[in-house]
């Protein structure tokens, strides 16, 4: 099976299909490849140069498998590292998220006890102008009957004072004509 040839040198998957992580794709030269499926082919022919191809394909193979097993071990290392990385990510961000919201929590707070004391603040300032404002009325209300009062008591007394006017010139009147 050949792989991905564009930028690469060729390369031959020699990984079962069951295998996992199944991108890892490790690189053999073509002529390795052949000497593999010479072992293969020699395993299978009674033929006396294919058991000599396949002794000479053993070395290559074993070390196409060493070098399998050392791909396995760096995807598993870096498959961990990337896993260990991502977990510490993770927790670095469920960190800033918990101490935001930790921060916005206590800013919820602050400004909920403010706008409580504000609401409580104008509502004393209401009742404190009302309760003024009701006295300052009072205040006129008393000043404005002792105005009435005083004026009918002048109306009064001019009253008084035109009649007795009116008596005294109607009494120097007849006397002196």
């Amino acid at each position: 099976m050949r792989l991905d040839a564009d930028s690469y040198p060729p390369a031959v998957n020699l990984r079962p299909a069951a295998d996992w992580p199944d991108r890892a794709v490790v690189a053999v030269d073509l002529a390795r490849a052949r000497r593999v499926q010479d072992l293969t082919t020699a395993a299978v022919l009674a033929d006396p140069r294919a058991e000599r191809r396949r002794r000479l394909a053993e070395p290559d193979l074993d070390d196409a498998r060493a070098e399998t097993t050392r791909a396995r071990e760096d995807a598993a290392r870096e498959l961990e590292q990337v896993r260990a990385d991502n977990e510490r990510e993770r927790d670095e961000i469920l960190a800033r998220l918990t101490d935001t919201a930790s921060r916005l929590s206590q800013v919820t707070t602050a400004h909920a006890e403010e706008l409580a004391q504000l609401r409580a603040d104008a509502a004393r300032e209401r009742d404190e102008l009302r309760a003024d404002l009701e006295s300052r009325a009072q205040v006129l209300e008393e000043s404005r009957g002792e105005l009435r009062a005083r004026a009918e008591r002048a109306e009064r007394d001019l009253d008084t004072a035109r009649a007795e006017l009116a008596r005294a010139r109607q009494g120097s009147g007849p006397a002196g004509a």
